[in-house]
């Protein structure tokens, strides 16, 4: 990972900057962060404190998905910063933009608590679908997140609970919706074997 002084000056200074882009890119590729990224936290900590309002939104997705990836030695050595990250995306979450900045925000959160799954895969509920491996016979099928959802609805886990209550709160009710549908169960329509979608993404193992 090489950024320029230029280009962080030029993004603390403005969160609306093209230095963003350089920024991202260079610090992560289709999701995965570079740990070395894990450098940028006491920077961004710093920076998106100056922000006001919605600026924060996009640089603290960036900071979830940093620490995410980030090495235990990193994660204790940038602590402090990661707290401050935490803190700063749990005030923005009753304040969310809109559905889609509220669902980054909540992914960052869990990525800043070092979520390995759910600090990358939440943010599912923004693509309104997702794609899934019956665990029975195999079959690859592609899952609408919505109302008409052949999922039958539900909330598999106590994380997926906490998530529910916080988009309840929040007044996020297409969120709420679409998170009963991520943690419910399907059945598939070529074998009948029934099973949790959550777990099919977390990678869960059947005997």
């Amino acid at each position: 990972m090489e950024i320029s002084s230029d280009v962080l000056r030029a993004a603390a200074a403005d969160p609306a900057s093209p230095a963003w882009k350089v920024v991202w890119e260079q610090s992560c590729d289709q999701g995965v962060c570079d740990p070395a990224s894990a450098a940028l936290l006491p920077w961004l900590a710093t920076t998106i404190r100056a922000f006001a309002g919605g600026r924060r939104e996009t640089p603290l997705a960036l900071a979830g998905l940093i620490a995410v990836d980030a090495t235990d030695a990193d994660r204790a050595a940038y602590g402090g910063d990661i707290e401050t990250l935490h803190r700063l995306a749990v005030d923005r979450l009753p304040e969310a933009s809109d559905d889609s900045a509220f669902v980054y925000l909540l992914q960052a959160v869990l990525g800043l608590e070092g979520d390995e799954v759910w600090g990358k895969e939440l943010d599912h509920l923004n693509d309104g679908e997702v794609d899934v491996h019956c665990p029975e016979c195999g079959e690859e099928i592609l899952l609408g997140l919505t109302d008409e959802s052949e999922i039958a609805p539900g909330l598999s886990s106590e994380l997926s609970a906490r998530l529910h209550a916080e988009a309840v709160r929040a007044g996020r009710e297409a969120v709420a919706v679409g998170l009963t549908r991520l943690f419910g169960r399907l059945a598939c329509h070529e074998c009948g074997g029934s099973f949790p979608v959550a777990d099919n993404l977390a990678g869960v193992s059947y005997p």
